[in-house]
């Protein structure tokens, strides 16, 4: 007989960041929701979710309110999450996306799924995020990663045109010939902080001067006028905020040369759509960088490296960087990667979860019972 859900816990984790500087704040909490589903044998299933309200509108409440008011009695009526069901859970509810609220219940059953998968090889390699408005910082974060064989690297830019140009200037000093000899790779992510009419000629000099090799979310539009753009531009834009689930990607997919694809599992929904996304971007030759979003805990780490052992391999990987970001973790061992970006495959769900910690970085938030 096959196991049924019988309750559902959520909480909110806070845990200190060793510091990420973005365009727009410095971050010094990782904050996500963690969703615990109890069996009727007795099993347990983690999910977890990092909903930006500035990606799908979702914010802390409103992914709560979705999974207790929606998905959960959705799910409990359906079956959903009994046994080993695959059915695709719902991203739209009442005309608005809820991809981040269904990623925390789909990653808890995607990873019981998933877990009895014979381990396989990543080849991905994860890459280095740089950027800050200190470009000293940027320095010593790129000598370190550099140390640590990290070859593929995200500059962060928005921190002023004089920091912006430091912050290049540095990367160039360091790995420009090691770009010229295709032994190293550096993308751009603007954050939405061009105009349409200067993204071509911005993503020209980027090109010619740094050696940049992919343009990420330069503006924020319509998908007509990101294709637009794309097509006039030397080297791919990534689509990052205007890729969130398959009907985007469709459009995208307009311009399979030009637009590369930012897939993530909490913006996208989950497991299940993001390994159909990688599927359908390896078929149609779409450039993609495959990650979470900043913060997460080894639950979503380990996750993404099942959906590696089993997904064609993208281009690019971001996220696995456990306590080299995070100063604590609410797993007994904290998954991160290791020298040269190199992700190991991991056996059965990849983690045991710290009760202790939980205690002291969660916050319950709710408890429901079928």
């Amino acid at each position: 007989m096959e196991p049924k859900v019988q309750q559902l816990e959520l909480f909110r984790t806070s845990i200190p960041m060793r510091g990420f500087d973005h365009a727009a704040a410095r971050r010094v909490k990782a904050e996500s929701l963690l969703a615990k589903f109890t069996f009727s044998d007795g099993s347990v299933a983690w999910g977890e979710t990092l909903p930006r309200e500035y990606v799908t509108g979702e914010s802390f409440g409103s992914v709560v309110s979705d999974v207790t008011d929606y998905l959960w009695p959705l799910c409990c009526e359906a079956g959903l999450l009994d046994g080993e069901s695959t059915e695709p859970l719902p991203l739209e509810h009442d005309g608005r996306l809820i991809s981040a609220a269904s990623a925390l219940v789909e990653t808890a059953r995607a990873s019981r799924v998933l877990a009895k998968c014979p381990p396989q090889k990543i080849t991905a390699r994860v890459s280095g995020i740089l950027g800050s408005a200190d470009p000293a910082k940027t320095a010593k974060r790129l000598r370190m990663m550099w140390l640590g064989g990290l070859r593929d690297f995200k500059l962060k830019l928005g921190f002023g045109e004089d920091i912006d140009r430091e912050n290049l200037h540095i990367v160039r000093q360091k790995i420009h010939r090691a770009i010229h000899r295709r032994k190293a790779s550096l993308r751009v992510d603007v954050n939405g902080g061009w105009d349409a009419g200067e993204v071509a000629p911005r993503t020209e000099e980027l090109h010619r001067e740094y050696g940049v090799c992919c343009v990420e979310q330069p503006v924020f539009c319509d998908t007509e006028t990101f294709l637009m753009a794309a097509r006039a531009c030397a080297v791919p834009l990534m689509a990052d905020e205007s890729l969130r689930t398959w009907d985007e990607a469709q459009m995208l997919l307009a311009e399979p040369a030009h637009v590369a694809w930012n897939v993530r599992l909490s913006k996208c929904g989950g497991a299940g759509p993001v390994m159909r996304l990688l599927t359908e971007a390896a078929e149609r030759g779409v450039m993609v960088s495959f990650g979470c979003m900043v913060g997460e805990t080894s639950i979503l780490s380990a996750l993404q490296r099942r959906v590696l052992m089993c997904a064609p391999q993208p281009r690019f990987v971001e996220g696995n960087w456990g306590k080299l970001l995070l100063k604590d973790d609410i797993t007994k061992k904290s998954l991160r990667f290791g020298l040269g970006g190199r992700l190991r495959a991991i056996k059965g769900i990849g983690y045991e979860i710290d009760t202790d910690k939980l205690a002291y970085y969660a916050k319950p938030l709710a408890t429901l019972k079928r």
